[in-house]
């Protein structure tokens, strides 16, 4: 029988490699190194000896004035949508909702909102968490930064805080 154009070798029985072949080898090795990558550096934002303590100020806005009784100083709240806790509630200020006004020039004033009925609460949570140069990764998991928005759970309540600073706690106040 003949030889098929299949059972031909290349001559000097070199095996040729094209391109597709070096795409799917760069791919396969760029996907290894980047999983490589990523876990490496997943264990070390996660890592719990590399957490730092932290006072995260938030402001509530416009919510109930019976609410005031739910904002105890030692209360544990959490993010409720990321499962994570946000901290201890260090301190917090009861102050008459506020609304914006514009005037009849274009102008924007800061006034009480007039109804006696709702409040704003500003207050400081302690949490814990690693600073990176964007923000700060609550537990090492959960990005925060100020103007983001958080769903903040304890076991009397359930608001959204939008957070006003995170500043680091020094050493010698935390022990």
């Amino acid at each position: 029988m003949g030889k098929t154009a299949t059972d031909a070798k290349p001559a000097g029985g070199k095996l040729r490699l094209n391109i597709i072949d070096f795409l799917i080898v760069v791919v396969i090795l760029g996907a290894i190194i980047g999983i490589t990558l990523r876990f490496g550096l997943v264990e070390r934002i996660t890592n719990q000896s590399g957490l730092t303590s932290a006072r995260i100020s938030f402001l509530i806005l416009d919510i109930n004035d019976e609410s005031w009784n739910y904002f105890a100083v030692g209360d544990r709240f959490i993010d409720a949508e990321h499962d994570c806790e946000l901290g201890v509630l260090e301190s917090r200020q009861f102050i008459p909702a506020e609304a914006f006004v514009v005037n009849e020039y274009g102008e924007l004033f800061k006034r009480n909102s007039g109804n006696e009925q709702r409040i704003d609460v500003r207050g400081v949570l302690v949490g814990e968490g690693t600073f990176t140069e964007d923000g700060f990764l609550l537990g090492g998991t959960n990005y925060i930064a100020p103007g983001s928005t958080v769903h903040m759970q304890s076991s009397n309540i359930d608001v959204y805080m939008t957070v006003t600073a995170i500043e680091k706690v020094d050493d010698a106040e935390s022990q």
